[in-house]
């Protein structure tokens, strides 16, 4: 699907350096209630599993009382993730139910306060969630397409709609996932080979040189 359809490519912006034991870092701060979040980690789970493994992915939905409500989607709470190419950082700071769950550390905090704030984003943006910083290069803060794709839709019925490219899922999703992977491609020396080449992301790349500056 390339880039897909409905999708928006994140900012370009030149952050500070971002990496872990010589890894670019992919930093996600969302939380359990957001119907934008809940969209966003498809693509996520997808583009990342293209470079390492995760466990102890759980399902949930979002809040059944915000806009796109009950949006079926997977938590990072407690979740692991292994990598010898890129470092995974999420947090979600609240549970479905709007309670706390994880806190950021202090440096991570400090890059949302930062970025998700003006001049990066208008007055009204400000403090949106999803909040994704790669690697001090890439910056997407709210979803980049609408979780409306998702509606009434069970985990298992999004997962097998991303198999399908001639889905409105597939081409949001797996188009999105696309454009993280050549994201983190682009910082972490285009490995491995086999999905950096691959047609699908080669064609996210050339969108995403597109990308505005912030």
């Amino acid at each position: 699907v390339g880039k897909g359809a409905g999708t928006k490519v994140p900012y370009a912006i030149k952050g500070a350096s971002l990496t872990e034991d010589g890894k670019p870092v992919v930093l996600f701060i969302g939380a359990d209630y957001c119907p934008y979040c809940a969209a966003e980690r498809w693509s996520m789970v997808a583009a990342l599993s293209r470079f390492g493994t995760f466990s102890n992915l759980q399902k949930t939905t979002s809040s059944s009382t915000d806009v796109f409500p009950d949006t079926a989607t997977l938590s990072f709470h407690g979740t692991d993730y292994t990598s010898d190419k890129v470092v995974f950082r999420a947090y979600e700071t609240q549970d479905r139910d709007g309670q706390p769950l994880d806190t950021p550390s202090a440096e991570d905090e400090a890059l949302l306060r930062k970025w998700d704030a003006p001049p990066y984003v208008s007055a009204k943006e400000a403090g949106s969630i999803p909040f994704i910083y790669i690697g001090g290069k890439y910056l997407s803060i709210g979803a980049t397409y609408s979780p409306q794709i998702l509606a009434n839709k069970t985990q298992s019925q999004i997962a097998k709609a991303m198999q399908d490219p001639s889905t409105d899922i597939a081409k949001a999703v797996d188009g999105m996932a696309n454009v993280w992977t050549a994201a983190i491609c682009d910082l972490n020396g285009g490995k491995p080979a086999n999905v950096c080449t691959s047609s699908g992301v080669t064609t996210a790349a050339a969108a995403l040189a597109k990308a505005p500056t912030k």
